[in-house]
């Protein structure tokens, strides 16, 4: 027996496959409006921040992981604003796994600050291809000198690490001097390796472009929100003072990754 389709099942039947056929339209038109939605209330927190805390600094506010609270990107720490109440939260938010969310929040934000510096004014060296670290340094700070000896003894034994140095010495003009010494010298990496193995000569060299470079490092250093030394970061994750087992784990993976190895 052989049916066949009437005009309304035919009609009934188009209207369902164009109905099938725009649901990813619709999905993105309600994320296009949830996201409006978000974007707006968030203006409006902003707004409200600036009107109610007028004297307050900061470089962004954005949505935090509760509802009607946002997170505020002060540059050194996150900050929390809660609208509705009118009030600023200072302290970290914690998950129930144990993750400091604001932590990583603060990582995140100073990372994409750094998308725009000019890191051509840093002191870098090492190989090329290696596993990239940027250090916020001071040549005065122990736990930096203690990073450098570290890093040189994983080199000799074959665990390669590209360097990008930044000095953070605002607060301090006898570590400024000495930043623009290794920076002014004719081989920077060696000066760089004797002052952070203690060998600093009395009479530091002086140079116009290496005061200039000095003023830069500490502009980005306050940019990227980092106040004490060392910071790390790697692929954009920081790394808070000289944290053997976290560097370790960036440059094993970043080796395996480079040659293809990783799992």
């Amino acid at each position: 027996m052989t049916f066949y389709a009437t005009s309304a099942a035919k009609t009934a039947a188009a209207s369902a496959l164009l109905f099938i056929a725009s649901i990813p339209a619709l999905a993105d038109d309600e994320d296009k409006a949830q996201a409006a939605k978000l974007e707006a209330a968030r203006i409006q927190a902003e707004q409200s921040l600036r009107f109610s805390f007028n004297n307050f600094k900061f470089h962004s506010i954005n949505h935090s992981v509760v509802d009607g609270l946002y997170e505020i990107d002060t540059g050194g720490k996150m900050v929390y604003f809660a609208p509705d109440a009118g009030v600023l939260i200072f302290g970290e938010m914690w998950n129930d796994l144990g993750v400091n969310l604001s932590e990583e929040a603060i990582a995140v934000a100073a990372a994409e600050r750094m998308k725009d510096f000019d890191f051509s004014v840093a002191l870098t060296f090492g190989p090329e291809d290696a596993p990239l670290l940027t250090e916020y340094s001071n040549p005065h700070c122990g736990y930096c000198q203690q990073l450098h000896g570290w890093l040189e003894n994983l080199e000799q034994d074959g665990l390669q690490v590209r360097r990008q140095i930044i000095f953070t010495v605002g607060h301090s003009p006898e570590a400024q001097n000495v930043a623009e010494h290794i920076l002014c010298s004719d081989d920077p990496e060696k000066a760089f390796a004797d002052v952070y193995e203690r060998r600093t000569p009395r009479t530091l060299i002086r140079c116009d472009e290496g005061y200039t470079r000095v003023q830069k490092h500490i502009e980005m250093a306050e940019a990227a929100g980092v106040s004490g030394t060392p910071t790390l970061f790697a692929d954009g994750e920081r790394i808070r003072g000289f944290d053997q087992a976290k560097i370790r784990e960036f440059l094993d993976r970043a080796s395996l990754t480079s040659r293809g190895e990783e799992r």
